[in-house]
């Protein structure tokens, strides 16, 4: 008898990490994720390679000419969506992972039963950096295929070196959503703040002396590695900042939301020490109902 009741508490108890990982593979976030670096991967280095002509078609007879495509190139072309349409899609879907405080009644349901926020912010922060890195992994494969077959073999070695980079600036730039989620409720507001900051860093590359250090640095470190623009020790000091800044933005600060939260605990009467009351390994438990009460005709029997 204690040994069933104790497996219906273990089945009763549901994982922030197991959660999080059914909400990006039941849902079409992670084949949208997927599909976007991948078509990416398959379209520009076609499109380096084939641009004389195609230009050549929409010019109205105009000839244009363009040097022959290198390798480089074909991959420089896919790694722009790093700053692209790839980061879009990135940051506004890991904006709605962020900003459960949007729905009033799932900020509550989390912020009564979690009480700390880190086990709020890890699980997704972790799910969504992954499989930001595995997409961009994907779509760097299906550009490094394309140029191969249409331009020519890159170095096996600058190509891992730059999906080393790249996946770190996408770790980045999820990090800095989960930040702009403790300032805002609003996904679209979220979505908004963390693509202004990371579209609008770059400007301050311009000042030379600052340009190693800034995380967006990473974004072109694909094509300039292949191109031997930049060795790979010259994103050693951006990797450190870059490391560093998602550390501190992963953990956010305490919001309004989550001032509201603590004030939704003590309303409930919940407001116990988390080793008391929260439990353990970030696993939220289902509400137990309440035993019956034997009637006073059946304890006079």
């Amino acid at each position: 008898m204690i040994h069933n009741v104790t497996r219906r508490v273990r089945a009763g108890r549901m994982s922030l990490w197991r959660l999080e990982w059914l909400r990006l593979t039941r849902t079409p976030r992670a084949l949208t994720l997927a599909a976007a670096f991948v078509f990416f991967g398959l379209l520009e280095p076609a499109l380096t390679r084939y641009q004389s002509q195609i230009l050549g078609h929409v010019g109205n007879g105009v000839r244009i000419s363009f040097p022959p495509a290198t390798p480089a190139q074909g991959v420089s072309s896919y790694a722009g969506e790093l700053s692209g349409i790839g980061l879009i899609v990135v940051v506004v879907l890991a904006a709605g992972a962020f900003s459960f405080d949007a729905r009033h009644g799932l900020a509550t349901f989390l912020r009564t039963r979690v009480g700390n926020i880190w086990r709020l912010v890890t699980p997704r922060f972790a799910v969504w950096a992954a499989a930001a890195a595995i997409a961009y992994l994907l779509g760097t494969l299906a550009a490094w295929y394309e140029t191969d077959l249409l331009i020519g073999p890159p170095a096996a070695g600058a190509m891992l070196a730059g999906i080393g980079c790249g996946a770190v600036y996408l770790a980045f730039a999820v990090a800095a959503t989960a930040l702009a989620a403790s300032c805002v409720r609003n996904t679209l507001a979220t979505a908004g703040i963390a693509l202004a900051v990371l579209l609008l860093l770059p400007i301050a590359g311009t000042v030379h002396a600052v340009e190693p250090w800034l995380p967006t640095t990473l974004a072109s470190s694909p094509g300039d590695l292949l191109a031997r623009t930049h060795p790979l020790g010259y994103y050693v000091p951006t990797l450190a900042v870059t490391v560093a800044a998602r550390r501190g933005g992963a953990g956010g600060r305490r919001s309004p939301a989550a001032r509201q939260g603590d004030l939704t605990r003590r309303q409930a009467g919940q407001d116990a020490p988390p080793s008391d009351s929260a439990p353990s390994s970030g696993s939220i438990p289902c509400p137990r109902s309440r035993p019956r009460r034997r009637s006073s005709s059946s304890c006079s029997r």
